[in-house]
């Protein structure tokens, strides 16, 4: 099956360090993600971090 986003070799979406995955406009967090600790507290950071990113890429769109 041909994925929309970057994975690496274990499944997981590959991000970088804004969340950011293959896809402009795409973020991920959590444990689908290739960040290394799947702490449920590293989840909620990094999905934390994902949504500001995500809105700062909205308001650059406007």
């Amino acid at each position: 099956m041909k994925s929309i986003v970057n994975l690496n070799r274990v499944g997981e979406i590959e991000v970088n360090c804004n969340n950011e995955t293959s896809v402009p406009g795409l973020f991920a967090a959590g444990d689908v993600t290739s960040v290394p600790e799947k702490q449920i507290v590293v989840a909620a950071g990094e999905g934390a971090k994902a949504a500001l990113q995500a809105h700062r890429y909205l308001q650059r769109l406007s």
